[in-house]
């Protein structure tokens, strides 16, 4: 039984010299990260992907499937999967950021389309990758 006493007096004084070392708090980089959203941004989950396109008059051209982002890290465009009815048949085409209108009132986003019609949105011809889409 001393012997065990003896071990639990040890390992109770090494867990506490452990204790007292302090932890060396890592470096955070500044300018790296974000604490919180600021008022002039949005998050494209929330604002653009899975969002509905409408042509001038609110009408339904499509919905935005994903974005496209330049080697400068800006969004250029989205890509507009149009046609087909409930997916099926559905045509992806990439459209400029420049066509479209982003306005957000009482908490609601539209993106319009303005010069869009469903019949020229049917002639353009499907956005192709240039590389097939990397597995997750």
């Amino acid at each position: 039984m001393p012997r065990f006493a003896l071990a639990v007096l040890l390992a109770a004084a090494l867990s506490a010299e452990a204790a007292a070392q302090k932890k060396e708090e890592p470096r955070i980089p500044a300018n790296t990260f974000f604490k919180s959203q600021q008022a002039n941004q949005y998050l494209a989950r929330d604002r653009l992907i899975g969002s509905s396109v409408v042509d001038k008059d609110g009408q339904a051209l499509g919905t935005i499937d994903d974005l496209i982002i330049g080697s400068n890290g800006q969004v250029e465009g989205v890509i507009l999967g149009v046609g087909g009815y409930f997916g099926w048949g559905e045509k992806k085409i990439g459209v400029r950021m420049g066509a479209l209108r982003v306005t957000t009132s009482e908490g609601r986003t539209t993106i319009t389309f303005p010069n869009a019609t469903k019949e020229m949105l049917a002639a353009v011809e499907a956005y192709q990758r240039a590389s097939p889409a990397p597995k997750k």
